[in-house]
């Protein structure tokens, strides 16, 4: 009868206990970065080998559109040609999920990617900062 009652419980215990959700965490992370952000610099190796933030004039701003499912958009709400499968935020890796359709985009039949299948993101208030496995840094704000 003891065995029963202790099964019994253990299988409650371990019904009712719901993991943490690291979803729920991307999930907040993802909202945070949610909207359009407006390429200003793009990082470059100077001639003695250092770092360096160079202004992109304002012709040539790019704009990235991030969904609250972590899709990437152009401003036209076309995907993206060459998006990553997954993001690092602040050090957390969360895979893209679009939780609704992604229209079609015709363009990136045309465009031959050099496929980066992660970009780490370092999000700070409105500034956000893109690193590609390629090496490029390329920083944004709202």
């Amino acid at each position: 009868m003891k065995r029963l009652l202790y099964f019994s419980l253990v299988a409650t215990l371990l019904l009712a206990c719901k993991k943490d959700s690291m979803d729920a965490m991307h999930a907040n992370d993802l909202t945070s970065i949610a909207g359009s952000w407006k390429l200003i610099e793009v990082e470059r190796l100077s001639l003695s080998n250092a770092s360096v933030w160079e202004p992109v004039p304002a012709a040539q701003a790019d704009t990235l559109v991030f969904r609250a499912d972590g899709v990437i958009l152009n401003p036209d709400g076309t995907p993206r040609c060459c998006a990553p499968k997954s993001l690092i935020i602040n050090g957390e890796l969360m895979d893209i999920k679009p939780q609704f359709a992604i229209p079609a985009n015709p363009i990136c039949a045309l465009v031959n990617c050099v496929y980066c299948p992660t970009w780490e993101l370092s999000w700070n208030d409105d500034v956000l900062i893109v690193s590609s496995c390629l090496g490029s840094k390329t920083k944004y704000v709202r």
